[in-house]
């Protein structure tokens, strides 16, 4: 129904009940809207854990394939998302042979900084929607446990639903 309310403010429609907008600027709502991107997440996202401190199912299940939807929406392009994958993987592989947490965590928090950098760009922009998704997940991860057990498993849901998403 928002698709529709939008289509109908581009040709200069309202629809029944929608406020009157003034001002310029694009309709709200839009790819890349700062307006829609506030919403998208639920209330606590992201929860990695239930109260007996295992996984979530919802997280590895219904809220990856809610991301993963929003991302191909906003034409996240596969490049992008698997350069960020790629990049947490490795820091994974290296906890897993035995490096300490401590010498992974900035690794996993420059996460956030090739987002800031790629959202930034005019050519091949990274969308808002993702940078979102990179900010809240790495900001969550405090220990080994939130992001070898909570971060990981949910990041590479969100990539398997993410197989329809082709380079353009």
């Amino acid at each position: 129904m928002p698709d529709m309310r939008d289509a109908l403010g581009r040709v200069g429609l309202k629809a029944a009940g929608q406020p009157e907008r003034r001002g310029g600027g694009p309709p709200q709502g839009g790819r890349g809207d700062p307006a829609r991107t506030e919403n998208q997440f639920p209330p606590e996202y992201p929860k990695y854990f239930d109260e007996g401190g295992h996984t979530r199912v919802d997280l590895i299940l219904r809220e990856a394939q809610e991301r993963a939807a929003c991302f191909q929406r906003d034409d996240l392009k596969r490049h992008q998302l698997r350069a960020f994958y790629d990049h947490a993987k490795r820091q994974l592989q290296r906890l897993n042979y035995g490096v300490a947490f401590a010498e992974i965590h900035p690794e996993i928090a420059r996460l956030k900084v090739f987002a800031a950098d790629r959202a930034g760009r005019s050519a091949s922009r990274l969308p808002r929607s993702f940078k979102d998704f990179i900010d809240r997940n790495v900001d969550a991860v405090s220990d080994e446990k939130s992001f070898s057990k909570g971060f990981m498993p949910h990041f590479e849901a969100v990539v398997g639903y993410c197989a329809g998403i082709k380079d353009r």
